[in-house]
This record gives structure tokens, sequence and C-alpha cells, in this order.
């Protein structure tokens, strides 16, 4: 008569193993997937809130901002940014219209807004 076995062969084993190592591998890969972009949602948002300041910062001064380029670097958050406005004129000479763009350290555009001010 034939013995009835009741453990796994080592090949099962083995089987097993690779594929439980796959799975583990793909899942890893999701979270830091996942953990890269919202790091990068977050470095977003800090840059829309850099040019939603700088938008405020023009409409409280007293001064009717000049038309042409003009750059900065701010910190928000711990993080450094560089906030670029191109101002024009418009058909109504009472607002100009301000363009502007804010860049992480790397150069790369993260935000922009467009906005009015007005003269004092």
């Amino acid at each position: 008569m034939k013995r009835q076995q009741n453990a796994f062969t080592l090949l099962e084993v083995l089987i097993a193993l690779a594929m439980l190592a796959i799975v583990l591998t793909a899942a890893f890969r999701g979270i830091n997937l996942v953990a890269s972009q919202a790091a990068e949602l977050g470095e977003r948002h800090m840059a829309q809130w850099v040019a939603q300041n700088r938008l405020a910062e023009l409409r409280m001064t007293e001064q009717f901002p000049d038309t042409g380029p003009n750059s900065g670097k701010v910190e928000q958050g711990g993080l450094a940014f560089t906030w670029q406005t191109d101002t024009r004129p418009t058909d109504n000479p009472l607002f100009r219209r301000v363009n502007i763009k804010v860049l992480n350290a790397d150069g790369v555009q993260l935000a922009s807004l467009i906005g009015f001010v007005s003269r004092p």
C-alpha cells in the first residue's frame, strides 16, 4: 500500500515563496509610487499657495504694479520656491493683468495663476 503524504514538498514550498516574493515586490512598488505622488501633490499645493500669496501681496500694496517681468524667492512649508510675475496692461487703464508662475528649486513649474490688480 502507498503511504499518504501530509506535508508539502520542497518544490511546492519554493514555488509558494517565489509567488509571495513577486506579490510583495509589486505591493512595495505600489506603496512607493503612492508616497512619491503624495509628496509631489503636497509640493504643488504649496506652490499654489505661493502664487495666491503673491497676488494678494500685489493687491494689498498701495502701489500700482509696473508692467513687465519680476521674480523673487520665497520659502513655504519648508520648501524653496521661485515666483515669476509678468504684469501686462489691460484695455482699462485702472487694471493690470498679472501672470504668476511658481517654480521649484529644480526650475520645474509647479503652479500658475492669472489675476488682476486695480489702481488704488
